[in-house]
């Protein structure tokens, strides 16, 4: 193991080897993500959940705020918010092609934000789920690396209301305002739930050639609507809408690395997306439970800057697209009464089909434009088998078919069409009702593609590119000591990547980027994390992701040996540590701190970012209605990269390393009232 990640293994240790004292009694998780819901104690995965009660006490409106404190996720800051997003090492850092083929599944109320997760508001938001390694079994190609699930508030039984208020640096300004009860005081009446929030910010940037603040701003509406409708006893209608509107700037880049930038054409990073989805659960007798899920989305996106990233009249570079998609679910789950195998095995049965259309055109140096569909049709299941009151086997499959067609005005035209399968076997024991370990086996998969607009004289066998497959290895311990008031989970994972889908580029006369196949990957490391309620005013928390990876195979224009390396955008650690204190009395305060280690901007050169160190903190008075709060992120103002490039930008021969900037330090103020 490297010697740098030894300090953090120690740090695991202490955790989990220490004797708290005894407190008030840390709450139960339901994850929604799984095939059936299911406890986080339960599950036979590693998977983070971030409650309500801990986004706000975060401050967190967006997942961006959340990201990096979690285990072994991160992110490319190739946009405005995070669309492109890693787990374990894996996933894309831009899309250039115009054919999504996304390794991170995205899913907000059950409607695939998969590759635009833009739209990612935490305001009124019930939990954030990470499950990290393959979902395939799940949710499909989409997932190779894991799943992130945004669970919004449902309607409620009674009235209630909240209005939240922010103002910081940065000419920072927020507002949500939610609404939430029956239409009627009828029994049964249908509920309704409307939240809306509004984030507006300058984007740390001070654009001198225009002697402008607001270039790189973000300018943010997220509306949400709920109902749900209870016909009869025995059928429950969720009905969810989503309108967000994103007209953010982007114009993150300066030659000198700074937050001073010169572009005379800056960016703008848009998504217009209107969305919705239908969940129906109808009880069919005591044999099961049926549960259908459609899903519709359209979305409009527009992604530019400039070129050169100065007051030279040179291209900029635009993309547009519309994307629209359909999906339809159909689920059947046992009951206690209709266990199989002498009432030993619960089940879960399904199909699933959707469609996704979309128009693409890139305005650079010339335009291209294509259009693009994909269909997918698949089947799934699984079986838990309880051997014993203690033991339990799970075993599920899935099976998809991919088509998908794409032409452009280049006279391109692909149509390729795979079946792909994808499995999983855990074994869990609980010991008690403290300790329950598992070892699980995952078969996961991605589709191949190809890649367009590649120079003429290109081989055939450079067009395109294999789909991967991944056998993911996990060993964890989940523990839960109710009467000391600590949970702790720790999982050790092993993936072991064929065919493993590598993006790169290369310069001649044009930037040109494609996906390739290499030979083999290994990812593999430990996620661990812990909740302690010390006493009845303290509570500290923790997380710990460590990483390693490396890669076998020759790359196609690579100028250096890429095999053996690790992998792009990988952190070898990621830790997040915190404490936060709530009095009787109505004072709150919280500080945590997050280190993310040095990293690999690419896989096509070999510049690394500097590891760095954020701190955050909250000081805050609370009644049973009002909530003030005053709090500062990245308090150090520690200068830390999110993406980097290696390139000529002067065209003089030279290669420099270009870096873009997370925000610095930023203080504000948050008020937030109940009604």
């Amino acid at each position: 193991m490297n010697t740098k990640l030894r300090p953090l293994l120690i740090a695991i240790t202490a955790i989990l080897a220490s004797t708290p004292a005894i407190a008030e009694e840390l709450q139960p998780v339901i994850v929604s993500a799984d095939l059936r819901e299911t406890a986080e104690q339960d599950m036979a995965a590693s998977v983070d959940v971030k409650t309500q009660a801990e986004l706000q006490d975060q401050g967190a409106t967006h997942f961006d705020d959340v990201l990096l404190k979690t285990p072994n996720v991160n992110f490319s800051g190739q946009s405005s918010r995070s669309r492109h997003i890693l787990i374990r090492g894996m996933g894309e850092r831009d899309e250039y092609t115009g054919a999504p083929n996304t390794s991170v599944g995205f899913a907000i109320d059950d409607i695939d934000f998969s590759g635009i997760g833009m739209a990612a508001s935490l305001f009124d938001t019930k939990q954030v789920e990470v499950l990290r390694g393959p979902q395939n079994t799940r949710y499909g190609q989409s997932s190779l690396a894991g799943l992130i699930n945004v669970q919004t508030n449902d309607p409620t039984p009674y009235e209630e209301g909240m209005a939240e208020l922010t103002v910081g640096q940065d000419n920072l300004k927020e507002f949500g305002i939610m609404t939430s009860g029956p239409f009627s005081t009828k029994e049964n009446a249908p509920q309704y739930r409307i939240s809306i929030f509004k984030h507006g910010s300058d984007g740390f940037r001070n654009n001198e050639t225009l002697d402008r603040t607001d270039t790189n701003g973000r300018d943010e509406l997220n509306l949400r609507a709920k109902l749900r409708f209870t016909p009869n006893q025995d059928t429950k209608i969720d009905v969810s809408l989503i309108h967000a509107d994103y007209d953010n700037g982007y114009d993150a880049w300066a030659a000198d690395n700074s937050f001073t930038t010169l572009s005379n054409d800056p960016g703008k990073d848009t998504q217009l997306t209107n969305a919705g989805s239908v969940k129906v659960e109808w009880k069919g007798s005591p044999n099961y439970v049926l549960t259908s899920k459609t899903s519709l989305t359209n979305s409009d996106m527009l992604y530019s800057y400039d070129d050169e990233w100065s007051a030279a009249d040179w291209e900029t570079y635009e993309n547009g697209k519309h994307q629209r998609s359909y999906s339809q679910e159909l689920r059947w789950t046992s009951t206690e009464q209709s266990r199989i195998f002498n009432d030993s095995t619960a089940w879960v049965a399904g199909v699933y089909a959707s469609n996704l259309e979309a128009e693409n055109t890139t305005e650079y140096y010339g335009t291209v434009s294509n259009t693009y569909s994909m269909k997918k049709i698949a089947g799934f299941g699984q079986l838990d088998f309880a051997m014993t009151p203690k033991a339990t086997i799970s075993a599920g499959l899935r099976i998809e078919n991919d088509s998908s067609n794409f032409k452009n005005n280049l006279g391109e035209d692909y149509s390729p069409e795979e079946t792909l399968w994808g499995a999983n076997l855990s074994y869990s024991y609980k010991y008690n009702e403290a300790n329950t370990a598992y070892i699980g086996i995952t078969r996961g998969y991605k589709a191949g593609g190809f890649n367009p607009d590649q120079p003429a004289g290109t081989p055939s066998e450079q067009l395109s590119f294999d789909a991967e497959t991944l056998m993911n290895y996990e060993l964890g311990l989940k523990s839960n000591f109710a009467e000391h008031n600590l949970k702790t989970n720790i999982t050790a994972f092993y993936m072991d990547r064929k065919n493993p889908q590598f993006d790169g580029n290369f310069w001649d006369g044009n930037w040109y980027f494609y996906t390739e196949n290499l030979d083999s990957a290994q990812n593999y490391g430990i996620e661990a994390n812990f909740d302690w309620q010390a006493s009845k005013n303290l509570q500290l928390f923790g997380t710990v992701g460590l990483l390693r990876t490396e890669v076998t195979g020759t790359a196609l224009h690579d100028s250096f040996e890429l095999d053996g390396r690790e992998q792009a955008h990988a952190p070898n650690y990621q830790a997040n540590f915190g404490a936060k204190y709530r009095n009787t009395s109505g004072f709150y305060a919280q500080s945590d701190i997050t280190a993310v280690d040095s990293f690999y901007f690419s896989n096509s050169h070999t510049k690394t970012s500097d590891a760095y160190l954020l701190v955050n903190a909250r000081l805050g008075y609370e009644t049973e209605d009002f909530e003030l709060y005053l709090w500062g992120k990245n308090l150090t103002d520690n200068k830390y990269a999110t993406r980097g490039f290696y390139f000529d930008l002067d065209w003089d021969g030279i290669k420099n390393q270009f870096v873009r900037l997370g925000d610095p330090r930023q203080l504000g103020v948050t008020a937030r009232v109940y009604f």
